[in-house]
């Protein structure tokens, strides 16, 4: 490649970059408005995937387990007395 091909190559390129800045410049403010739309989304409630946890599973676990350990603490104050 002799230097006048090495020159209009870098001028493509230098064309090619700035072209490409300016398409982030164009499109920054879409861009930002689209990760606002995502954040205010990911805080409105989702229809359940049946995948996450079982909010009532684990609300009935936790009550038969405090159950279970009332039960367990009777017998004890009542023999203590």
């Amino acid at each position: 490649m002799d230097d006048k091909e090495a020159v209009k190559m870098m001028q493509r390129c230098k064309a090619d970059i700035l072209s490409l800045r300016a398409e982030i410049e164009r499109l920054r403010p879409k861009a930002e408005a689209y990760e606002s739309v995502a954040q205010i989304l990911s805080l409105l409630p989702r229809q359940s995937q049946e995948m996450g946890e079982n909010v009532v599973w684990t609300l009935d676990k936790r009550v038969r387990e405090i159950e279970q350990e009332a039960a367990r603490s009777v017998p004890r104050e009542a023999g203590s007395r």
